[in-house]
């Protein structure tokens, strides 16, 4: 079944009570549409919005994808201008050190949100199969032999969570920052070579290392896609409540 963009943006305008913008193209393809842009006060931050390719998605997927579409945008709009207003400040020192270069790390939001994502595709037909062979633990995974493409698995649904949900289900430090489908789907593009230009990766991934990183190699850590995960899930928290809901941060280096 082909949806048309009349169905999608009428069903989710109907169900999110929010203007859509859908972007300049349509995918040709089976079954595909492109991700559809919201506007709100956010989305003021970015000129240039860029968007993937949606396929084999049923109305259900299409609808999450694009909110937490949503929720990257706006949790990525909240750290850039964190970033821009505060500097240096206590929350860019717990993931990047008091001497990470803040420039590399606003150009990986910006690059995220308007860089190009020409071929970039969102898929929930596991054409590979690993959803199905690893069904409790892959939300998704990226195909070897087609590295623009992203295999949402139906575990990404049931598992993840809207941003509303943070500083609600627990903090920071004990849930993750992947926890997150919005902040998930960020990381999601750092896997892609063309957006990561062969720079951003994980390197390393545990509570500890990140934090040594901070304090000890923070030309990497601003290039660590798992402190850069945390700093927008800090950012967006202390936007949420007073003093955020991080955690004990002094705990994860012991």
């Amino acid at each position: 079944m082909k949806f048309s963009i009349s169905i999608i943006a009428s069903l989710l305008s109907t169900t999110l009570a929010l203007p859509v913008k859908l972007s300049n193209s349509t995918s040709n393809s089976t079954n595909s549409q492109e991700i559809v842009g919201f506007s709100d006060d956010f989305m003021k931050t970015w000129t240039d919005v860029t968007y993937p390719t949606i396929e084999n998605c049923n109305a259900t997927q299409i609808k999450l994808i694009n909110k937490y579409y949503e929720d990257l945008l706006e949790v990525a709009s909240i750290a850039r201008s964190h970033l821009i207003n505060e500097g240096v400040d206590e929350a860019f020192e717990h993931w990047f050190g008091d001497d990470g270069n803040p420039l590399t790390v606003l150009g990986v939001i910006d690059n995220i949100v308007e860089g190009k994502k020409d071929g970039a595709l969102y898929r929930c037909d596991d054409i590979e199969g690993s959803c199905a062979s690893h069904p409790t633990t892959w939300p998704g995974y990226h195909r070897v032999n087609a590295s623009q493409e992203t295999v949402i698995c139906d575990l990404f649904f049931t598992s993840k969570k809207p941003i509303e949900d943070m500083c609600v289900i627990g903090n920071i430090t004990d849930v993750g920052p992947k926890k997150f489908a919005g902040i998930d789907l960020f990381h999601r593009f750092l896997h892609i070579d063309s957006i990561n230009k062969g720079f951003i990766a994980e390197y390393v991934e545990e509570k500890d290392e990140l934090v040594e990183y901070a304090e000890n190699n923070s030309s990497f850590a601003v290039i660590n896609t798992d402190n850069i995960l945390y700093y927008l899930a800090e950012t967006y928290a202390l936007e949420l409540t007073p003093g955020g809901c991080l955690g004990d941060y002094d705990a994860l280096s012991k």
